[in-house]
C-alpha cells in the first residue's frame, strides 16, 4: 500500500470509493474547481484507491477532518486507523488549534481511541442527490 498526501486524486476514483462505501457519489462536487482541502491522503494498492480521507482548514485554528473512507473488502485491517494517525500528525505539526469529526453513533468508540470527545453541535444538509 502506498500513502500520498495532498497529491491529486481523479474524480472517478473518488467517486466509485464514496459509492463503495455507501455513499452519494456527490461527481458534479467533486468535481468543481471550488473544491479544495487542506490536507487530504490517498491509499493505494496497485494503483487502485482503497482509502481516503480529507481535511478543511482556516489554518491556523481549526480543522475539521471528513470524508474517511475504506474500500469495504479492505476495511479492519487498519487502513483507516493509519489515515486518522497520518492525519491528526499533519495537523498537529501545522500547529491547528482544534481538530474537529463528525461521525455516527456506531463509530464513536473507534473516534474515542484517537482522543476525540462529545461536544454538541448541529448538522444540516441543504440537498440529496
Amino acid at each position: 500500500m502506498v500513502y500520498k498526501f495532498n497529491e491529486k486524486v481523479s474524480v472517478k476514483a473518488l467517486t466509485d470509493l464514496r459509492e463503495a462505501v455507501g455513499w452519494n457519489r456527490m461527481e458534479r462536487e467533486y468535481d468543481s474547481p471550488l473544491m479544495a482541502s487542506y490536507c487530504h491522503i490517498a491509499v493505494y494498492e496497485d494503483e487502485k484507491l482503497i482509502g481516503y480521507i480529507d481535511s478543511v482548514s482556516n489554518g491556523v485554528t481549526d480543522a475539521y477532518i471528513q470524508d474517511l473512507m475504506v474500500c469495504p473488502d479492505h476495511q479492519g485491517k487498519g487502513i483507516g486507523t493509519e489515515l486518522m494517525n497520518k492525519m491528526i500528525q499533519y495537523l498537529k505539526e501545522k500547529h491547528i488549534y482544534i481538530i474537529s469529526v463528525v461521525y455516527e453513533e456506531r463509530l464513536k468508540p473507534f473516534y474515542e481511541r484517537f482522543g476525540f470527545y462529545n461536544m454538541l453541535c448541529g448538522q444540516m444538509e441543504t440537498y440529496k442527490e
